[in-house]
This record gives C-alpha cells, structure tokens and sequence, in this order.
C-alpha cells in the first residue's frame, strides 16, 4: 500500500510543480489556437481536467487512449456559441472493434459569419464578404496493452482559413491510462498537437514591385508575392489523475486534477469533481487555469442525464456553464449516443 501512496504523492507533486515552474510565456507565438477549445459539456463542467478521466468520445479531443474502456460505439455531437459570436463544432464517433482496439474519427470546426471587406479608401466596405475558419479532421487508434495500461494514437489535419489565405499542417496526439492497483485511482498523460508549422499562403499575397526605383525605363509592375512567417502549433502536455473516494452501486463521486504545459503559455493546473446518481443523473463542478496571474474567470458549473432508450441504445445529454471573467460566459451542450 505504501508503494500505491507514493505514486499519488509523486503524481500531485509534479503537478503542482508545474504552477511554479516559471513565469516566461510565449504568448501570441502559435497558430491554430482553437485546437486549445475543450471538447465535451462535462469536461467543460469540470475545469478540463480530463487526461486519466475521459469516459466518452470526448476522447478523441482529451486522451486517445481513453477510447480503448468505451464499451460501446458511441456519437458525440457538439454545438457551442463561442466568444465574440464564434460557433465550434465537434462531431465525434467511436467505435470499439473485438479484437483489433478502438477506432474513432472526429471533425472540429470554428467558424464565423460573413464580414464586409474595408481598406483604407473603402472604409464602409468595397462590396465584398469574408469569412474564415479553423477545422481539424482526425483519425483514432486505442488499445487495451493490458488490463490496467491503455495506449491510444490520433492523426489529424489542421487547416486555418481567412479570405483566400490559407495555412495547414499534420499533427499527432498520444496518450496513456493507467489503473493503479490502488482502488479507483487512475493515472493519465497525453501530448496534444505534436506537428509541423503552419504558414499562410493564398492569392492576396500577391503584389506588384518595382525592383529598383531610380531606374528608369524599367518594369515598374515586377509580380511578387510576400512571404509570411511559419508559426508552431499550440503543443500540449498533460497528466493528472482521478480518483473515485465513493463508488457504489447507487452513487459515484469522482475528483480529477490535470497538470498543463502547453508550450505558448505557463503552466497552470486544472480540476474538477463529478456526482453520478445510479450513472443516471449527474452534477459536476471544476476550476480551471489555476496558477494563472490575471486569470478571467475560471470556474465551471454543470450536469448530465444518460437515459437508456432501447436495450441497445442510450442516450447522454450533459450541460456546462464556464465563467470566462469579463469576456461573459460559456454555456455548452453536447448529445452523446450510446450503441
């Protein structure tokens, strides 16, 4: 028993960690910021901290490898009014296959309405719309190693639009869950975004040069293009553990605690806590970016139903309120599938 205790104790020793280990960002440096958009209304509801906890296909967003102790196919579909008018999208699906692991696929969306087009002369619009957009496609692989180690593996493609400009790269998450042989205690770590640089490319770069300005006679409309910088993705790495104090037949409590370390930002911690009625009715609540100076908000509030239509199928509606400070608030839903 010492040895399961000490695991715990090196575990939240190294998270805390994190929160102190330095006040140098680099904020603003990365691109594709909406791979940092939570996924799920009961991760959302319990702070995000999900990396050992995930038990949906939210999966696919937190921590590959928690798809691997889904018992069932299951559809996860997202809607969220984002900040500023933004709406994020997320559908999810995953399917266990005997024998061969899990597999899942995913889309993730943020997109926005038309805008008008100024310039300097044109202030009031030139009479043309834009729009952009951030979306991901991906691919899932999990396995059950052994009855306490699952593995898992996702491929996505990133793609940032605006106007005619466009930038994409490929990137990798991998993740690991382990079950201790402390009793409802486990233990998960996750990479999120391993990939290449992005850089924006399109039409509109395009412009005209006159290479040398004294002289006369020359081309003074030599085509030329402008060349962008290349940015990093926004790399993500997690662990944290979760830890169920009551489990019974009637009632559940979980409590979860994430370390983060993305590489544009400093290190914070999040955490959270799930009441589960008979895996029934669900009430949640989480806090989020601790260790943060100057944080806009942060807490998070929530809940769930999981109703069983038919013998084989079932059905999850979950709810989360996320306080985002003096950008206003968060309010998520996500409808899950069960079959």
């Amino acid at each position: 028993m010492k040895v399961q205790y000490k695991t715990i104790f090196i575990v939240f020793v190294l998270a805390i960690g994190l929160v102190h280990a330095g006040e140098i960002t680099k904020k603003g440096t990365t691109a594709a910021q909406f791979l940092k958009i939570g996924i799920g209304a009961r991760a959302a509801a319990m702070g995000e901290s999900q990396v050992a906890d995930v038990n949906d296909a939210s999966a696919l967003f937190w921590n590959p490898a928690g798809m691997a102790k889904l018992k069932g196919n299951e559809l996860m579909l997202v809607r969220t009014n984002w900040l500023a008018d933004i709406k994020y999208d997320f559908a999810g699906l995953v399917v266990p296959m005997h024998g061969l692991g899990t597999f899942g696929l995913f889309y993730s969306g943020l997109t926005m309405g038309e805008m008008k087009v100024r310039t300097e002369y044109k202030p009031e619009g030139t009479g043309e719309l834009f729009t952009a957009s951030s979306i991901a496609l991906g691919l899932s692989y999990a396995r059950n190693m052994t009855e306490r180690f699952s593995f898992g593996i996702t491929a996505k493609y990133i793609r940032e639009q605006i106007w005619h400009e466009s930038a994409s790269t490929m990137a990798i998450d991998v993740g690991i869950v382990y079950l201790t042989t402390f009793k409802n205690l486990r233990l998960g770590m996750a990479i999120s975004n391993y990939g290449g640089k992005m850089q924006m490319d399109g039409k509109d770069l395009l412009t005209f040069k006159d290479i040398d300005p004294n002289l006369k006679g020359n081309n003074e409309n030599v085509i030329a293009k402008l060349n962008t910088e290349k940015f990093d993705i926004p790399l993500i790495f997690r662990i944290g553990f979760a830890y169920d104090p009551i489990k019974t037949d009637f009632q559940r409590v979980t409590m979860s605690i994430d370390g983060i370390t993305p590489n544009d930002f400093n290190e914070y911690l999040n955490v959270g806590m799930e009441y589960a009625f008979r895996e029934t009715v669900f009430l949640r609540a989480g806090y989020r970016g601790i260790g943060v100076n100057d944080l806009e908000g942060g807490m998070s509030l929530g809940g769930g139903l999981r109703y069983k239509v038919s013998s084989g199928l079932s059905l999850k509606i979950d709810y989360a309120y996320v306080d985002y400070g003096r950008l206003d608030n968060v309010q998520r839903f996500s409808l899950g599938l069960v079959f």
